[in-house]
């Protein structure tokens, strides 16, 4: 099983692979052998992306519980260590000045053919 993890930039991420780890390691159905394992997948726009690879006895059996039960475990383990799950977001910056804001619908309605004359 493959699961993709983004964290907040400013996380620990030596934290965040041992969270990782953990919830692996702590699942009844992981196989111990081979251990779990974490990768630092790429630094993202939104996030810094991991992956926790484990191996189960759930393959066929019961998969989509397992991958359930592995996010419920990553999000406790976060949420003790204080990691931050990422989320989309932009920054807006507004230079000093004058800004003039104008209505699409304003314009629209004074370019419409039934309002000219």
């Amino acid at each position: 099983f493959r699961i993709p993890v983004g964290v907040a930039y400013g996380s620990d991420i030596a934290k965040v692979r041992e969270a990782l780890l953990a919830a692996g390691r702590e699942n009844p159905n992981t196989l111990k052998d081979p251990a779990p394992s974490v990768f630092l997948n790429k630094f993202g726009d939104n996030s810094i992306d991991f992956e926790l690879v484990v191996w189960s006895s759930e393959m066929s059996a019961r998969p989509s519980r397992y991958r359930s039960d592995l996010n419920f475990a990553i999000e406790q383990k976060f949420r003790e260590a204080g990691i931050e799950i990422a989320f989309p977001q932009r920054d807006l910056h507004i230079r000093s000045g004058v800004l003039k804001v104008e209505s699409v619908a304003a314009e629209e309605k004074a370019n419409s053919p039934s309002h000219k004359t």
